[in-house]
């Protein structure tokens, strides 16, 4: 028994001297440098990064049909091609800590996918999808900046220098096309509040849950990434809403002169129904994310037609 108390002991100390190497500000270049802890936090944040990006591909090109014109329809298939791309730089690093990114993408149970619900909801409209880079790249872009700017792997860093690039220029042309549509004409303007009815409350959950209930501390004690998840939404939530002031868009916020900042008016967390409404009533962390792990109505069948290239004439 003392033996084994040792080496938990060794193991400890490891760890902890990882972790005063990173808050000292050294980054890691090499694997072989990472303690157990620090490798394993590593490969989890990278894997499920990897396989969410993928996930935009099957969600993306339901847009395609209903985009207006030829610019438009460039625009879409140009987005998946970025996120495909993302999905494989961050899959090269994935694989250097030994996960099978094709497998897991292509053979592995489709009940092990895990992504934001609304990348399993079909989009109506091309204004939808154009409200969705504005409001979700946006969220998006907080999460990936915060690694390209803060976090402790070097080679992370880099990977997300040129992702984070493209993830600018999808939010930008959200924005630019959210402002036109709203500006175009009644119908325009209402299909423009519509999607920001339904896309804003997945922007406030895209960040996970609240700090007191995080399950993975282990990615900021590595310094994997620094912003929390509260200090994500926040930012997100001040920047939505500042767009949406400015256009005068109705969101469930308003501004708080005590606080100075916007602040929510909307129940946190409720419950998204598969008729893209929300119940506006008030649940539980747990009964959301139970009801986000079912997904939306492309699950499963999005997938399995991935994964058996069963396009036809929806190729783009």
């Amino acid at each position: 028994m003392e033996s084994v108390h040792f080496t938990e002991s060794l193991d400890e100390n490891a760890e902890a001297q990882m972790i005063a190497r990173i808050e000292s500000g050294e980054l890691i270049e090499h694997i072989e440098d990472m303690t157990p802890g620090y490798r394993e936090a590593l490969k989890q944040v990278i894997h499920i990064a990897a396989i969410s990006e993928i996930t935009v591909l099957t969600w993306a090109h339901t847009a395609y049909d209903s985009a207006p014109d030829i610019g438009a329809k460039i625009a879409v298939c140009a987005t998946i091609q970025d996120e495909v791309g993302h999905a494989h730089q961050q899959g090269l690093l994935a694989e250097r800590f030994g996960v099978d990114i094709h497998h897991g993408t292509f053979e592995d149970s489709i009940d092990k996918i895990f992504t934001w619900p609304i990348m399993e909801f079909p989009i109506r409209n091309y204004v939808e999808f154009v409200v969705m880079q504005c409001l979700l790249d946006r969220a998006g872009l907080h999460w990936t900046k915060d690694i390209e700017l803060h976090s402790s792997f070097a080679p992370y860093r880099r990977t997300l220098r040129k992702v984070n690039f493209e993830e600018g220029f999808h939010m930008r042309h959200g924005a630019h096309w959210t402002e036109f549509y709203w500006n175009n004409s009644d119908e325009t303007k209402q299909a423009v509040q519509t999607a920001f009815d339904w896309l804003f409350p997945h922007g406030v959950m895209w960040f996970g849950k609240p700090d007191d209930l995080k399950s993975r501390p282990a990615m900021l004690q590595y310094q994997i990434r620094k912003w929390s998840n509260d200090f994500m939404r926040d930012k997100w939530l001040q920047s939505a809403c500042a767009f949406a002031a400015k256009h005068d868009i109705t969101v469930p916020a308003h501004y708080d002169e005590e606080q100075k900042k916007y602040v929510l008016d909307m129940p946190y967390p409720m419950l998204y129904n598969r008729d893209y409404t929300w119940t506006q009533e008030q649940t539980t962390q747990k009964e959301y994310w139970s009801n986000a792990r079912k997904g939306g109505p492309m699950r499963p069948a999005a997938y399995e037609r991935l994964r058996h290239e069963e396009w036809g004439d929806q190729l783009w």
